[in-house]
């Protein structure tokens, strides 16, 4: 039985689990020292301090509530409503600039890379209406320069929660 409430740390376990899979096929170690919130991991890569914080960019606010109200055994199941929609490739771009934007304009997130240095952000993209491998090429110009002047996430993965 998962409650709403032990949802989100579930889900990060998760994630840094399927991360540290990766990382592995790579060749290199993730060990997991502490999960304090903010951020949402200290983990050592191959020895190297670091730290991960984890968001998610849903299709929209309607299949986020539906995913996790089906996911919770304490709540009530909201479907999302099906309606006509028409440029996938924008939605799916801004909705993953503007949770990498959240991040970036977090006062703990400046916080954190300044005592420390910039960290890791794993974005997953829940939506079916995708080509993860397009998601970066498509980002506006004015987004890719602010990534780069940034100096809070040394990498930022996005990565692909459904098909």
């Amino acid at each position: 039985m998962t409650s709403h409430r032990d949802l989100n740390p579930t889900h990060e376990i998760a994630v840094l689990d399927s991360y540290k899979n990766l990382l592995s096929s790579q060749g290199k170690v993730l060990e997991l020292i502490n999960r304090p919130d903010p951020p949402d991991a200290i983990v050592k890569i191959d020895g190297v301090d670091t730290w991960i914080e984890i968001t998610d960019a849903h299709f929209s606010q309607e299949t986020a509530i539906s995913i996790t109200s089906h996911a919770a055994d304490d709540k009530v199941h909201i479907s999302s409503k099906g309606d006509l929609v028409g440029d996938f490739d924008s939605i799916t771009n801004g909705r993953v600039e503007s949770a990498i934007k959240a991040k970036l304009q977090k006062k703990t997130m400046q916080s954190i890379a300044t005592l420390n240095k910039p960290g890791i952000l794993l974005v997953g993209l829940y939506g079916p209406f995708f080509d993860i491998l397009q998601v970066e090429s498509n980002f506006s110009d004015e987004f890719k320069a602010e990534l780069k002047t940034q100096n809070i996430f040394s990498s930022i993965y996005v990565y692909q929660t459904c098909n």
